[in-house]
């Protein structure tokens, strides 16, 4: 027996024995049966995921809960459906496996192809993939309560991000993420903002102002943090550090008035003096550069991000899609 059928089949004995008494919802509202943690809803025409979502859990961007929770497309007329009101599952570890979320990883656009520049037009077709196939795009925000087990992501929730702040970001990227709706976090190293290929604080604040881009430090110079020269003192690197962490923060509070909680690691390189500074910093996360999804149990200043690369198919994008880890739990 599916989820659906067994809370179904809960709820029904719970009336049987007697709870039937409890106050009747709204006519526009055709609930079922209501506990603490569920709502049976009788589907009417016109119901979405959206609008119950809207109705039950009062916000319609949380409606992938109860299209994940029940596992169908679509809602047709008549059709019971479990609305959570309590999430049964926030870390997604189950007797077959643990859900991971995938950060993916861009650098910059362009007109050809070639290893760390991807065309717009294939930006454009893999983001369609991603709308077509299921997968949710959710801010890299997000992930952090998910990371500490209170709040679940959607089954297939991918993250978006973009390093370094190349114009093509705003000119070729901007337009395609607001065509699918599509959040980013943008990675920004501050010694490069205004000059030569990069975006200005201009084209910066335009990006935020839409709700769709979040922009975070990748450091000040973008050199190296974990290299050290041999004649380097240690206050004198860790004085470094805390200047390469310092710097871009600051402009970004001062610039775009963004609260800060993730660090890209120049080159996805990191050690513990670094993530200690990120700490007393008030920082959430840190991100690196290697391959792979992360499970609700990953260490949040060492999350995986996957590098997507101009020169590779379609096919090593959807490779790169790693929202399931299947291991037997039981």
């Amino acid at each position: 027996m599916d989820k659906v059928k067994f809370f179904l089949a809960f709820f029904i004995v719970v009336l049987l024995a007697g709870c039937a008494g409890t106050p009747s919802e709204p006519r526009n509202v055709l609930s079922v049966l209501r506990g603490e943690e569920f709502i049976v809803h009788r589907a009417v025409p016109g119901d979405t995921w959206a609008s119950l979502a809207e109705t039950y859990l009062k916000d319609k961007d949380r409606e992938w809960v109860i299209a994940d929770f029940n596992k169908t497309a679509e809602i047709t007329p008549g059709q019971e459906v479990i609305v959570p009101l309590v999430h049964p599952n926030p870390i997604g570890v189950y007797p077959s496996g643990y859900q991971t979320v995938t950060i993916l990883c861009y650098h910059r656009f362009g007109p050809n192809r070639a290893k760390m520049a991807i065309t717009g037009e294939d930006f454009d077709a893999q983001m369609a993939y991603l709308e077509k196939h299921g997968y949710r795009v959710v801010p890299l925000s997000s992930i952090h309560a998910f990371l500490k087990g209170k709040e679940a992501l959607p089954q297939r929730a991918v993250v978006l991000t973009i390093d370094d702040g190349y114009r093509s970001s705003y000119s070729t990227a901007f337009p395609i993420l607001k065509k699918y709706n599509f959040p980013a976090t943008l990675f920004i190293y501050s010694d490069f903002v205004g000059s030569g290929d990069a975006l200005g604080w201009k084209e910066l604040r335009e990006m935020t102002a839409s709700g769709l881009i979040d922009v975070q430090p990748h450091s000040k110079t973008h050199a190296s943090m974990v290299k050290r020269p041999a004649s380097e003192a240690g206050e004198a690197y860790r004085k470094k550090i805390e200047e390469e962490i310092r710097a871009p923060a600051q402009q970004i509070r001062k610039m775009l008035g963004l609260p800060l909680h993730t660090f890209a690691y120049p080159f996805g390189d990191t050690n513990e003096l670094i993530i200690s500074q990120l700490k007393s910093a008030g920082y959430d996360a840190g991100v690196t550069v290697q391959a792979g999804g992360n499970p609700a149990f990953a260490y949040p200043f060492r999350l995986r991000r996957t590098m997507i690369y101009g020169d590779r198919d379609m096919s090593a994008f959807i490779r790169s899609l790693r929202v399931f880890t299947a291991e037997n739990l039981k």
